[in-house]
């Protein structure tokens, strides 16, 4: 017999370093961490010809570079140290257990017990979906990968407020939060990242929620365009809470300023999801709409005819599992248990991936399912944001330094190709949204900018899936994916129309360039920079895409998805008002 230990404090003891050999270097083989090594005790009669392997850090980091080879002769007790043993870095999914998941988000591990439904991903679709199946009856198992991070939307917290600095408020704590678990292939140029956390992405987004208009339902499957326009709008807008900005002197004479200058387009209040609008005159209204606040809500509602939703935090879903004896039925999911370090099995007479447009696409192609179309993974499109932040000097048109404004504007004869776009206004866009500002902060703000205005444009585009655009798997489930995304421009005429607007906009105001910015020229958005990447797991009401106008997997009896991967089209408008309304007609399906 002969040890290797793998000498290390930073891998230890709430991670699992395992090794793996050849000539099977898919099988995991344990060690124990002691006297501060993971130690292996191996047989060296099982290995007349040599060892090769390597270390693997749970549940699929291979470390970095060639494969340790040792010859029959050096089959002896070895240590390596830490500083030999390199595991390239990942940002990596937050994992902790602290006293408020324990006492509220009590994990059910059971095996064998098997719930009705079991969703995978806790944000918009996930967390939604699985709240109101709940409440409809059902014995809902709701898997978040992460753990759990803020109690409700980050705008409703503490604010991050740069002095003398442009700032979007609701956005300011993504990148301190963001999970990037993917890699570019060579020319791929998506910039997004993953929120592993109860409420997912909906903790960090905007809150702004526009309804799709008809010309870009076109291409969805006639049922679920039917049923949006036709009364799943209302519904996803009342679980929203959609709420307009209050109405001010300020932000009527900003709608009609806008309205009379973008000639040709319709001027709106912008909408916004809230939490909470208060049910009775007494009660305080607050902050931005998440699924976390959704779920705790539920969970201290103390209402004997009511069994919210189990909550398992720190499980990360890899695969589906399927009944041997009918292929065409699932059984439950595998995953890690990122607590525990170890795999978990759970069952569900129906499985719901909610988590997400990569992993979503990531766990499907994971299990290895049947896919009629070959389109799994396929299409992962964002639609092109072209923006500009500018400033208003005091006395100039539109400006104050108090006041915010946020509208929408649309054209009404828009078609693919045509006004194919949506332009959002803010006046006041670093205040716009957020909790209460501190005085003397504000006061400071002020007199750093001596008054002046920020504002925002942005003209959000349609696009079509672009075929070419994909997600790929690099190697076991604890490996990021490979993505390949190349933006899909909008019609040369669509771009020149949003240039045209954006500097008759800025010569009516007299607008100023943003201190330290380039100008007034558009930019244009990094791909997934707002979390609106759509389509690897496509509807289509034909049976050409991934799943069917239910959101339900063509080879599968049991199996549905209900995030943003199901989009067949990235609408110009924001999407989480549709994926809101997908997971409420789902219920309606399931329950």
């Amino acid at each position: 017999m002969f040890t290797i230990r793998l000498v290390t404090e930073r891998y230890a003891p709430n991670q699992t370093v395992l090794m793996r050999w050849a000539p099977n270097w898919t099988v995991d083989r344990g060690g124990v961490y002691t006297d501060g090594a993971w130690t292996f005790e191996l047989d060296e009669q099982q290995f007349p010809n040599g060892l090769e392997f390597k270390f693997v850090l749970a549940p699929g980091r291979w470390m970095a570079g060639g494969n340790i080879v040792l010859r029959p002769d050096q089959l002896t007790d070895r240590d390596f140290a830490e500083t030999d043993v390199d595991f390239p870095h990942v940002e990596a999914l937050i994992t902790e257990h602290g006293s408020i998941p324990q006492r509220f988000f009590i994990r059910n591990l059971d095996p064998v017990h098997e719930y009705d439904v079991l969703v995978v991903g806790s944000g918009m679709g996930g967390g939604l979906l699985a709240t109101h199946l709940a409440r409809a009856g059902a014995d809902v198992l709701l898997l978040e990968a992460g753990s759990y991070l803020f109690p409700t939307h980050v705008g409703n917290l503490p604010r991050r407020l740069h002095i003398g600095r442009f700032d979007k408020h609701v956005w300011s704590l993504w990148p301190d939060f963001k999970v990037v678990n993917y890699r570019n292939a060579a020319g791929s140029e998506y910039d997004g990242g993953q929120g592993f956390n109860l409420g997912g992405r909906s903790v960090f987004w905007g809150g702004l929620i526009p309804r799709q208009a008809a010309w870009e339902l076109g291409a969805w499957p006639a049922p679920v365009r039917e049923y949006l326009l036709g009364g799943g709008y209302d519904a996803a807008e009342r679980a929203l809470n959609a709420t307009l900005p209050a109405e001010s002197g300020y932000q009527a004479e900003t709608r009609e300023l806008l309205q009379k200058t973008i000639v040709g387009y319709a001027a709106a209040d912008a909408p916004v999801a809230v939490q909470y609008r208060g049910a009775t005159s007494l009660a305080i209204p607050a902050g931005l709409f998440s699924t976390a606040d959704l779920i705790m809500e539920d969970r201290l509602l103390d209402d004997p005819g009511y069994r919210p939703p189990t909550v398992n935090l720190n499980v990360a879903v890899w695969s589906v599992l399927t009944d041997p004896a009918n292929p065409a039925r699932v059984t439950g999911v595998r995953g890690w248990d990122t607590l525990a370090g170890k795999v978990r099995e759970f069952r569900g007479r129906t499985v719901v991936l909610s988590a997400g447009t990569l992993e979503s696409a990531k766990i499907a192609l994971q299990s290895g399912l049947t896919d009629p179309n070959g389109r799994i993974g396929r299409g992962i499109t964002d639609h092109t944001i072209r923006f500009r932040h500018f400033t208003l000097p005091p006395g100039s048109v539109g400006a104050s330094d108090s006041d915010s404004a946020k509208v929408v504007l649309r054209h009404p004869d828009a078609v693919p190709g045509t006004h194919a776009f949506d332009i959002v206004v803010e006046f006041g866009a670093d205040f716009n949204q957020g909790r209460y500002v501190d005085p003397a902060s504000l006061a400071d703000e002020r007199a750093q900018r001596a008054d002046w205005m920020l504002c925002e444009l942005v003209f959000m585009s349609y696009a079509e899936l672009r075929e070419g655009n994909a997600v790929r798997l690099t190697g076991g489930p604890g490996d990021p994916v490979e993505v390949s995304v190349a933006p899909v421009p909008p019609a040369d005429r669509d771009r020149a129309e949003a240039d045209q607007i954006a500097a008759t906009l800025f010569a009516a105001l007299g607008a100023q360039p943003v201190l330290g910015e380039d100008g007034l020229g558009l930019q244009t958005a990094k791909l997934g920079n707002v979390a609106h990447e759509v389509g690897t797991l496509r509807m289509a009401g034909d049976g050409t895409g991934v799943v069917d106008a239910d959101l339900k997997f063509l080879a599968y009896d049991n199996l549905y998805a209900c995030d943003n991967s199901v989009f067949p089209t990235s609408p110009a408008a924001n999407p989480s008002l549709t994926l809101a309304a997908l997971a409420l007609r789902l219920t309606g399906t399931l329950r």
